[in-house]
């Protein structure tokens, strides 16, 4: 097995650190070295893994001492990879390289960041020096064409998650369905518009029964927890806080709904349809990669409250399609986003 370092430069508890775990798992923590700069809540998460450590203080793209730092530990670990996560940590992992580091570097493209006109010239120059850009998306691949990574350097490699190892088929919803939606709480996740259409969906079906848990913490918790007093919906919309336990979160709801802005993939879609769950989703970024309107989900314009809350009112109503996205939703996951997938295909890239 090849020896991988992992180049990251906050240590969140997002996407990309659940990303990074999961190849280290997969390659062996005795094969993979952590380098971070900037200490986060998901820290502990990698030391549990026993896996080495290394702390390199990145003040910018071409930090010229983090890079020559990063080289040093990658001769003296006798790594065969730098796997760089973030635009910043793909050029210092770069000059690393070229400063003597005898090493393959891959760039993973997490999150859509717009690039002016200098970084796209920096790009085409800097990434002729790695050895593959994974993109999460096909989104995100047509983004880095735009922003001067060669189409030859590109690798689509959509993020994977481990879920229930049968299907389990929703027939009905509750008699009281529960929406669920999951995510840190800030603006581009969203939960402001859920919360709006959740709103109009009372106003004009005061009769149809619901709740709707809100999973998360983060910046617009005072600002949520104001919307939905102001919107009189105390009783039916709950902030049930950050949860690590998969299964009853999934198996508690009815319904995701992911009202994001801006999404590159979306594990939250992934494991819900590994549940059954019926999906609902704006139709940006990577999302409609997943979430195959009528098919395996339904998608609605980003801020349309009265789409997103009809959208919810058809799902209450309509056994029928209930059953075939909850059925065709858990086939389409098998077929492309299973960790066991995401992790062959990257590890080919490591050989």
């Amino acid at each position: 097995m090849k020896k991988i370092l992992f180049l990251l430069n906050f240590v969140g508890k997002g996407g990309t650190e659940k990303y990074v775990l999961d190849l280290i798992h997969a390659v062996g923590p005795e094969n993979s070295v952590f380098i971070y700069s900037e200490e986060g809540p998901g820290l502990e998460d990698f030391k549990r893994t026993n896996v080495n450590i290394h702390q390199v203080k990145m003040t910018g793209p071409f930090d010229l001492n983090a890079a020559k730092q990063v080289k040093q530990i990658a001769l003296k670990e006798q790594v065969d990879v730098i796997h760089a996560q973030f635009l910043r940590e793909n050029y210092l992992a770069i000059l690393a390289k070229l400063m003597g580091a005898r090493c393959k570097v891959i760039w993973s493209y997490h999150v859509d960041v717009p690039m002016g006109k200098a970084i796209r010239t920096l790009n085409k120059v800097m990434t002729t020096f790695n050895h593959k850009v994974i993109t999460v998306s096909l989104f995100m691949f047509k983004q880095l064409q735009q922003k001067g990574v060669s189409t030859n350097k590109l690798k689509l490699i959509y993020n994977g998650v481990n879920g229930p190892v049968y299907s389990d088929p929703l027939t009905s919803l509750r008699a009281v369905p529960v929406i669920s939606v999951v995510g840190r709480l800030r603006e581009e996740k969203g939960q402001a518009f859920l919360i709006k259409s959740l709103a109009m969906l009372r106003k004009h079906n005061p009769e149809i029964k619901w709740e709707c848990h809100i999973y998360g913490e983060g910046p617009q918790q005072e600002e949520l927890t104001s919307l939905v007093q102001q919107l009189s919906l105390e009783n039916f919309v709950h902030f049930k806080g950050f949860s690590s336990d998969k299964d009853k979160l999934y198996l508690s709801s009815d319904i995701i709904v992911i009202p994001s802005s801006n999404e590159a993939l979306s594990y939250v879609a992934m494991e819900a349809l590994s549940y059954n769950r019926i999906v609902v989703a704006t139709n940006v970024g990577g999302l409609p990669e997943i979430v195959k309107h009528g098919e395996t989900g339904m998608l609605v314009k980003y801020g349309d409250t009265e789409e997103l809350a009809q959208t919810l009112l058809s799902l209450f109503t309509d056994q029928a399609l209930v059953q075939e996205l909850s059925i065709k939703g858990r086939e389409y996951f098998d077929e492309n986003f299973t960790l066991e997938k995401m992790v062959k295909e990257t590890i080919a890239l490591y050989k």
